[in-house]
């Protein structure tokens, strides 16, 4: 391919966008076309952030809105922009997968070992920025065990709400741990 066809790939497979005149310009210097260069620029632009949170924050479930509310409830997650922020800072600063997942799931518990910083208790919107289902206790702690197994185990285990799972190898006593652990849970607010 030619230079602008492989910087045009470049651009929407790293950053989503397409490359700006300027950019198409510059390969007709004569450092122009240093793809070690313009690949590295492209990962430490925020657009590739922005472009592959947008993957991991639809495995999130994430939404702006709770899609329902009663009255007197926020229609909206009124802090859920935090997440999405934070997900995409920690894809800029290449934050190692396993950190990655372990502060979605428990960054209270790492901020009190002094593994993580205050900042970090956004990731918590993984778990809390579900569906609601109008207060129902049970189905939102159901919700946040699918999420979980779906979204950081690639396995449905929602079904082992009523009985073992038929080819996994996952009981009812499994999902039932996992529900004890959300049930004794509690949401807070914190200031950032």
């Amino acid at each position: 391919a030619d230079s602008r066809t492989i910087l045009r790939r470049l651009r929407m497979n790293l950053t989503g966008l397409t490359p700006s005149f300027g950019e198409v310009q510059a390969l007709e210097e004569p450092a122009g076309s240093d793809w070690q260069l313009i690949i590295n620029k492209l990962l430490a632009s925020p657009g590739f952030g922005e472009r592959w949170a947008r993957h991991w924050l639809d495995i999130a479930r994430y939404s702006d809105t709770k899609g329902y509310a009663y009255d007197p409830e926020e229609f909206t997650f009124v802090h859920g922009w935090l997440y999405r922020d934070w997900v995409v800072r920690a894809l800029n600063e290449d934050l190692p997968f396993d950190q990655f997942l372990m502060r979605q799931l428990a960054a209270d518990q790492l901020l009190k070992l002094g593994e993580c910083d205050i900042s970090d208790l956004a990731a918590m919107g993984f778990l809390t920025l579900g569906r609601r289902f109008i207060g129902v206790e049970p189905d939102i702690i159901d919700d946040r065990i699918d999420v979980v197994t779906r979204g950081m185990l690639g396995l449905t285990a929602s079904c082992a709400r009523c009985h073992d799972h038929k080819y996994d190898p996952i009981p009812t006593s499994d999902y039932y741990a996992l529900y004890g652990i959300f049930n004794s849970s509690s949401e807070k607010l914190i200031a950032l």
